[in-house]
């Protein structure tokens, strides 16, 4: 084959584009929780203390959504208290006769006599498992739209 051959042959190929592939993750996840997914439980795990540039402290708490009896199809999600203190009020506004569960009560204390109570932390993470387990699992409600945001935000 002559120099000229070869040049022609890259020239030719370089021109050519690939061929475009989708991938498609066919596993259930975030993404996939939908009418035929269901929560099959949910863990309040450990709490994590944010400290930003502005303002004061706050707790976050973990929260485990397992989907389909799957462990590997499991959500992570982080949310403050404020953040589930505003669904449980979605919940009631919209379902006027479903008995939503009560939070843990909120205490006006110091925050920083929170941060040394393991006790008050301990509390406040059952409080919020008895909420998230009872609401979560709910058939009712499971997959209602703010369900579903509050799970997916």
């Amino acid at each position: 084959m002559s120099k000229r051959n070869r040049e022609d042959s890259v020239s030719r190929l370089n021109k050519i584009l690939p061929v475009p592939i989708t991938l498609e993750d066919r596993t259930p996840s975030a993404q996939h929780f939908d009418s035929t997914s269901h929560i099959t439980d949910v863990l309040v795990g450990d709490y994590h203390i944010i400290e930003g540039e502005i303002g004061k402290p706050y707790i976050v708490w973990s929260i485990r959504i397992i989907i389909n009896d799957l462990n590997y199809s499991s959500i992570l999600i982080y949310k403050r208290y404020s953040e589930i203190e505003s669904f449980r009020n979605k919940l009631i506004a919209n379902y006027k006769g479903v008995e939503i569960p009560r939070l843990p009560p909120k205490d006006n204390l110091n925050f920083q006599r929170y941060l040394w109570s393991s006790n008050w932390l301990e509390s406040r993470r059952k409080g919020l498992q008895w909420f998230m387990t009872n609401v979560l699992l709910n058939p009712k409600l499971q997959h209602n739209e703010i369900v579903t945001e509050f799970v997916l935000s």
